[in-house]
């Protein structure tokens, strides 16, 4: 694996000045914390420069402050949030970024990815953007998109670094669509004796399902959410970071967790995702540092389906409704449309303009972009089809194949009923069983009877099975009587031996 130190040497650092605006794209536990630490750090003190390292979640502060308090390396790396940053220019007390000489924008894809809910992120960017006597540095593994925003729509250009991504240590993709299946995985877990790790966007939601299994579970969320952070073991939590590894079997966290926590743990073998934004989503399964090149692990992914996706563009496009009206009109125009009305998004804010002294109404650039590009990824993932997501997260991860848990279940049970019906003749009211036990739908939800489709459906799915017509032309039956199925039309499933395609009959 390339490391960020093999590309972004000493003699490259020496080559920056003042101003340079540096982005460097690498995956998760690529090195980029270590070529702080460990290369940039030598260099600023040496010249007696200052470091000030921004990241936006406090598990990721607190892990990183531990480290750098134990290598001795708090005298010139500075560590603090993107939110106290922005805080502080708020309250009218903003903090004096000129005694810096290098800025480290850590993970700042935060600028954009928190920007879908955050309506302060525009702050710290603007701010870290002025500061034309610092070197400014920007790590993230999924900034892509904040680096178009950088570039085109704030007009800087960067000098870019960009290692390779892979995802070879992703043993298999498995998506759900039940949110009983956690439980179910949970369970079989537990029953295995083995180490999951859970992100569950949702504090409520994950709250819940540790509530059923507290016993083997780890609980944590973001110290900011009120009504479930008094549920997590702080010290359990810290020692966890200070280890980099949990010892229960469970781990339930929401995604406050998402970035710069290292978790080093040959034994965790399973990760469940239950997250949205696709960005979020591959920082969480980077919270597991890979370690060896058998040290790999099963992804479960709860998806989203297509009738989702077009309810989140409607959500979008009420979001920039009002954005994009102000983009188009004066301010006055704004105001005489939506007259008395708030923007909930937060899109649309009052600002003063300084030079003259009065009120105005911007545009949150950030979140109008972030809501583009949301809308153009659903967009990507429809032009797949039906199972848009399924393929766009398999090309996303680069996987060959995946496979969908309940249809995985639903196929054991189909393939247990028709072991039990095969080569019996079956009727009008044994067709309508069969037609509801493979249950295929067109895309208005209208079941499927045809044989046709339902042959092709276990020829597709590798299933072992025919299902041919016939016609009942016996009179009587075998005690003489009259045969009441005489000249009705009967199926009759057959099974083959998988090697021969011979097929079996009674």
């Amino acid at each position: 694996m390339i490391r960020v130190s093999d590309v972004v040497t000493p003699d490259k650092i020496e080559s920056w000045v003042p101003g340079d605006l540096i982005t460097i794209k690498s995956g998760t536990g690529g090195g980029k914390s270590y070529l702080i630490k460990t290369v940039l750090h030598p260099i600023a003190k040496r010249n007696g420069d200052k470091i000030l390292m921004l990241t936006h979640r406090s598990n990721c502060l607190d892990q990183f402050k531990e480290e750098l308090a134990r290598d001795d390396k708090l005298d010139t790396i500075q560590i603090m949030t993107y939110q106290k940053l922005e805080y502080m220019y708020l309250k009218k007390n903003p903090k004096d970024l000129d005694e810096y000489q290098y800025i480290v924008c850590d993970e700042f894809h935060y600028f954009m990815g928190d920007a879908a809910f955050s309506k302060t992120t525009d702050i710290s960017l603007d701010l870290i953007l002025s500061q034309s006597l610092a070197t400014r540095i920007f790590m993230s593994a999924t900034g892509d998109h904040m680096k178009t925003y950088i570039n085109d729509i704030k007009g800087k250009e960067t000098i870019d670094y960009d290692i390779p991504i892979t995802y070879d240590h992703i043993n298999s993709l498995t998506f759900f669509y039940n949110d009983d299946t956690f439980d179910e995985l949970i369970e079989e877990a537990i029953e295995k004796n083995q180490k999951v790790m859970l992100f569950i966007q949702s504090a409520r939601k994950a709250y819940e399902l540790y509530k059923k299994f507290k016993k083997y579970c780890l609980f944590n969320c973001s110290k900011n959410n009120k009504d479930y952070y008094k549920y997590v073991n702080k010290a359990k939590i810290k020692e966890m970071l200070i280890k980099e590894r949990f010892e229960e079997q469970i781990l339930i966290t929401t995604t406050c967790m998402d970035t710069g926590v290292n978790i080093k743990d040959l034994d965790l073998k399973h990760i469940i995702c239950d997250v949205e934004d696709t960005g979020v989503l591959v920082q969480c399964i980077g919270r597991k540092r890979i370690q060896t090149e058998d040290d790999k692990f099963d992804l479960y992914i709860k998806t989203i389906n297509n009738k989702s996706l077009g309810s989140k563009t409607t959500q979008l496009n009420k979001k920039l409704k009002m954005a994009e009206f102000l983009k188009t009109h004066t301010v006055q125009e704004f105001i005489n449309e939506y007259q008395r009305e708030y923007d909930t998004s937060n899109m649309v804010y009052d600002a003063v303009v300084r030079e003259k002294n009065r009120g105005t109404k911007k545009v949150n650039g950030l979140m109008f972009y972030k809501c583009n590009t949301d809308k153009e990824e659903i967009i990507k993932i429809l032009e797949f089809g039906r199972v848009g997501y399924y393929d766009y997260i398999k090309e996303l991860f680069g996987m060959e194949e995946y496979r969908i848990l309940e249809e995985d279940n639903k196929t054991d049970e189909l393939v247990k009923y028709l072991d039990r019906i095969i080569n019996q003749k079956l009727y009008k009211p044994e067709q309508k069983d069969l037609i509801e036990n493979i249950d295929i739908r067109d895309k208005r939800g209208r079941i499927q009877k045809s044989i046709s489709i339902f042959n092709a459906y276990f020829d597709e799915n590798k299933l072992s099975y025919i299902i041919k017509s016939d016609t009942n032309n016996n009179k009587k039956l075998e005690d003489g009587t009259s045969n009441p199925y005489y000249r009705k039309v009967y199926w009759i499933i057959y099974k083959f031996l998988e090697e021969t395609n011979t097929e079996i009959v009674d």
